[in-house]
């Protein structure tokens, strides 16, 4: 039994193909709120599509309903050419070796009691089967290339007796003992110490390129967007903004909001004064009308705040959703 495994031949559609997607929640007294509305996007074999946008613009809910941890109130999702909108049963468990999750907090996701082996030993098992030798055997592979290191040490430790960026990389093995072709990652650095991020961002951009996973990666930091994402799709309260290849987004910014981030974001060439009229959270309601950053927005007119704007190509595959293009 071996790690690697040949990503499939494209056919010349994405591996994952979201259409209108959108999610409703009641709220107690009866009021609904919709944090993905109308959301659309592809990720072809083997690319990330970064998804950045500040706390509760949506990008965990949109995670977990391509992992069918929830179900979509409207829209279509397609993985792998299969239609997994409203699937159930067999056909979800069948689903959950093609696509897996990488949370945000690995000693949350991790349990306690069970040793570093214990967490390979049984998915391997379950999704891959094999004599006891060649089940052992997966799972020294699954260290080795997640970098834990001696292996018959690290096997035998709890997550407690394991680092922050250690534990980060037991869940990325984990997840990697079924041999998935479509990842999320869901913030997989932002518990971690500045000091070994970029060793967890190495390690994916690795995977990606040795076993030909695509990824949804979910982040609020442009900067580690820009170096592991392929494409960025801006999120803010549920809409889209913007999208368009991580670097042209960063080097030009079109939609109010993506300056906005970028002007909080360390080290940017746009860091500067923050671009916004009000510091208000974002109106979810089901009932608001227009964009949902007019509130904030300097350039907002009266048609901002009556009419959502429909996504534009301003060329080079750079969409922008904004009233206010030539501005």
């Amino acid at each position: 039994m071996s790690l690697n495994h040949l990503a499939q031949e494209s056919s010349g559609a994405p591996l994952v193909q979201v259409e209108h997607l959108a999610m409703r929640f009641r709220l107690r007294g009866g009021q609904w709120i919709r944090p993905v509305d109308d959301v659309s996007f592809t990720i072809d074999r083997g690319e990330v599509l970064a998804l950045v946008g500040e706390s509760g613009s949506g990008k965990t809910t949109i995670g977990r309903l391509l992992l069918r941890i929830l179900e979509p109130s409207a829209g279509r999702m397609v993985v792998d050419g299969r239609d997994i909108t409203h699937i159930r049963g067999r056909q979800l468990a069948e689903y959950r070796r093609v696509a897996q999750m990488i949370f945000q907090d690995p000693f949350a996701s991790l349990n306690p009691v069970k040793t570093a082996e214990d967490h390979l030993l049984f998915p391997v098992r379950k999704h891959r089967g094999g004599r006891p030798a060649e089940v052992s055997a997966v799972v020294d592979d699954l260290l080795t290339r997640v970098g834990l290191t001696p292996v018959a040490e690290t096997r035998r430790k709890y997550p407690h007796e394991l680092s922050g960026g250690q534990r980060q990389r037991l869940a990325i093995a984990r997840t990697l003992a079924v041999e998935p072709r479509f990842l999320v990652a869901d913030e997989p650095i932002s518990m971690l110490d500045v000091s070994i991020r970029a060793g967890i961002l190495k390690l994916l951009n690795e995977l990606k390129r040795e076993l030909g996973l695509s990824f949804l990666y979910i982040t609020h930091d442009l900067a580690s967007a820009r170096y592991f994402g392929d494409r960025i799709m801006v999120l803010y309260a549920g809409k889209v903004m913007e999208t368009a290849p991580a670097r042209e987004l960063v080097a030009h910014p079109r939609h109010p909001y993506t300056r906005l981030l970028l002007a909080a974001t360390p080290g940017s060439s746009h860091q500067g004064a923050l671009p916004e009229t009000a510091n208000i959270p974002p109106n979810l309601s089901e009932s608001r009308q227009g964009c949902p950053f007019a509130p904030r927005c300097p350039l907002a007119t009266e048609i901002c705040h009556e009419t959502m704007p429909a996504a534009e190509d301003v060329g080079s595959g750079h969409r922008v959703a904004c009233h206010h293009l030539e501005a």
